[in-house]
């Protein structure tokens, strides 16, 4: 399956409603809630806790990278905290249960911030919720439907796309059929035609550009995505998809994905990390480790 992209590196409070030990800060889990502390592996599957009494999540679609969609609710008479799990992620998150609202007094309640990792799988997913009283008995699940959507994907008949979880400068190189590498020093596909050949002003337009040079140069900009994108139909042949660390800005190191999408479709995807011995190599033309091969027939 590869490497998994998580989240940057969080310091976080250690519940302590629930017996035994956090086994780690969750920063390979495709959620994360606020305020929360993480336990890695399945909830429990007793049910005699208390009930979840109600849920708000507003809308049911996330996008992949999302931050602070906001979830509240409130939990049974005996509940004194709450768990949160995405469904086939590698843990869940635990919470105390906050003050009752004045409207319903009996009922604690709970108002946390969600965000998704930048390869949470697109499509339909479920998240579930449980209310835990002071004995660490689990109630019942509350599973709520959600809908991962690609986060900030262009239209095109061709998306090349780049993702990493950490404040790096990664750079997504492609090469097309007819040898032209994109990239941030040579941001589209166009090339002059020969001395004495008339140039079409527009013919830039017909071929592939690289959105955007996310963290360039160390510059915060959130965004830790790159895209090539194709306007109109792609040229036919092999193409040849690399991630180059031009600077790990500090970081330890940066979990990326690379992805493929042919007419909003995503084909192909690939997992990887960077690090020091990355961001040592050169980094102009032909620069960055091979991370996807695909034809357009």
């Amino acid at each position: 399956m590869g490497a998994r992209v998580g989240f940057a590196a969080l310091v976080l409070p250690i519940f302590a409603g629930c017996s035994g030990a956090p086994s780690d800060l969750g920063l390979e889990a495709w959620l994360r809630v606020s305020g929360a502390s993480y336990r890695e592996g399945s909830m429990p599957a007793d049910t005699t806790g208390p009930e979840v009494a109600s849920v708000d999540l507003s809308t049911s679609r996330v996008e992949q990278g999302q931050v602070g969609k906001p979830l509240r609710g409130a939990l049974g008479k005996q509940a004194t905290g709450v768990a949160f799990a995405l469904a086939e992620d590698t843990g869940y998150w635990l919470l105390p249960a906050g003050l009752p609202d004045v409207q319903v007094p009996d009922y604690p309640t709970f108002d946390v911030a969600l965000s998704f990792a930048s390869n949470v799988p697109e499509g339909p997913r479920q998240l579930v919720v449980r209310a835990i009283d002071a004995s660490d008995r689990f109630g019942a699940p509350r599973a709520l439907p959600l809908t991962v959507k690609a986060r900030g994907i262009p239209d095109g008949p061709l998306v090349v796309s780049l993702a990493w979880d950490r404040d790096a400068d990664l750079d997504l190189h492609v090469v097309d059929p007819n040898g032209v590498e994109i990239m941030k020093t040579n941001p589209n596909s166009y090339e002059a035609p020969p001395p004495g050949q008339p140039i079409d002003p527009t013919a830039w337009q017909q071929g592939a550009f690289l959105d955007v040079d996310s963290n360039a140069n160390c510059v915060r900009d959130g965004r830790r995505l790159e895209n090539v994108v194709w306007s109109a139909s792609p040229p036919t042949g092999h193409y040849l998809v690399r991630v180059d660390t031009f600077s790990l800005c500090g970081e330890g190191f940066a979990n990326w994905e690379a992805s493929v999408r042919v007419n909003g479709v995503r084909t192909k995807v690939a997992t990887g990390q960077s690090g020091p011995t990355d961001e040592a190599m050169p980094h102009d033309r032909g620069a960055g480790v091979v991370a996807v091969e695909f034809d357009i027939p």
